[in-house]
């Protein structure tokens, strides 16, 4: 898997808060699709795996606007990091406005990451 930080997606907005280009603390793809090298400032979500953010001084556009966007953009897998509510959740199965599989954690509980991840992530560095 690849990782980008802060990378650029241009995705649906959500008829609210956003337009339609976000950037997420991370953004996951498979290795050899090598989405990353020599992408635009802007990239099309297609082919990215996963999006990972940690909630910061306005937790709600991480929990409802950029969730919303993901899903628009038909992302996969959305991995939000909870600091406020010390929860890692895991939405899944994106469909129209919203992801229809959403599966929360407390911090230090594994959590299950589907394929093409097939591994339990660790968060008990987060306690």
């Amino acid at each position: 898997m690849d990782v980008a930080g802060n990378k650029g997606l241009a995705l649906p907005g959500d008829g609210r808060r956003l337009r339609d280009h976000v950037i997420p603390d991370a953004t996951f793809a498979p290795y050899d699709l090598a989405l990353f090298d020599a992408a635009p400032s802007w990239m099309e979500p297609d082919g990215v795996a996963l999006v990972a953010e940690i909630t910061g001084s306005r937790p709600e556009l991480d929990r409802e606007a950029k969730r919303r966007c993901y899903a628009l953009g038909g992302i996969p897998l959305y991995l939000l990091i909870d600091r406020e509510e010390q929860t890692v959740t895991l939405h899944s199965e994106p469909a129209r406005r919203d992801y229809e599989a959403v599966f929360s954690f407390t911090y230090g509980k594994p959590v299950p990451l589907p394929p093409p991840f097939a591994f339990d992530l660790d968060t008990s560095h987060l306690l």
